[in-house]
């Protein structure tokens, strides 16, 4: 009786591996069905994605027809229908440049044109930016870092000296402070200062650089939902459409 029940043991294991593979089989078959339904939602979302927010009275997500219909006068800059107009704003001459990614407004960014001092104009429109957008996120002043590395270097050269009858400074910390004092004294006529705002939509960026013989101040407005996207351009369109389509018929 146990040959016969021998002979049914590996007939048994092949079944029950047979029935494992299946199950394995089905269960990754599922899963990339999910994972193309997903594909498809997030394209589908992408596709139909309009802000509620924006500059002006742009909205993100607007074709380059519709923002040309708000600004008649702006040209075309890019064969992907990114726009470029002169405007006022706050009061100030600036260059207003419109940047789309798969044929959506994704970024709005402006260059003023300042004859005040830099950090006049800049403080005047990051008071701005704060009554609508509350504190800065983040915020960025060079010449301000430089003097914190001179103040930090004299105080650790005159720890060195204290309680002791003899300094303990060596002639690489005043090499140091030296060098940071230089920089600190370069940084009043060169420096770069910046900050941030973002609300539920926007990202906002306000940045002003100082140099002996010029100045510029930018403010950067950008999707957050279109970011990720942000250099795929018309090369990526037509995947998008062919997408939109697979997921009418799920």
């Amino acid at each position: 009786m146990l040959r016969p029940l021998a002979g049914l043991l590996p007939l048994c294991l092949l079944a029950a591996a047979c029935g494992s593979s299946a199950r394995q089989q089905a269960l990754l078959e599922r899963r990339e069905s999910i994972r193309e339904s997903n594909s498809a939602f997030a394209a589908e979302e992408l596709a139909n994605h309009r802000g509620k927010s924006g500059f002006q009275e742009t909205r993100w997500g607007m074709s380059p027809d519709e923002v040309r219909a708000l600004y008649p006068e702006a040209r075309t800059t890019s064969s992907e229908g990114d726009l470029r107009v002169a405007l006022r704003v706050t009061d100030r001459p600036a260059t207003v440049d419109f940047q789309f990614t798969l044929n959506k407004l994704a970024v709005v960014s402006l260059r003023f044109d300042t004859g005040a001092p830099l950090r006049e104009d800049f403080d005047a429109l990051s008071e701005l930016l704060s009554m609508k957008y509350g504190e800065p996120t983040s915020r960025r002043d060079t010449a301000e870092e430089a003097e914190a590395r001179v103040r930090s270097a004299e105080s650790y050269n005159r720890s060195l000296g204290e309680g002791t009858r003899r300094s303990r400074t060596t002639a690489d910390d005043l090499a140091y402070e030296n060098k940071v004092r230089v920089e600190a004294l370069a940084a009043q006529s060169d420096y770069v200062v910046e900050k941030s705002w973002k609300d539920a939509e926007t990202k906002l960026q306000l940045t002003g650089w100082q140099q002996p013989d010029t100045r510029r101040l930018t403010l950067d407005y950008v999707s957050r939902f279109l970011e990720p996207h942000l250099g795929k351009r018309s090369t990526e369109l037509e995947a998008l459409e062919k997408k939109r389509e697979q997921a009418q018929e799920l």
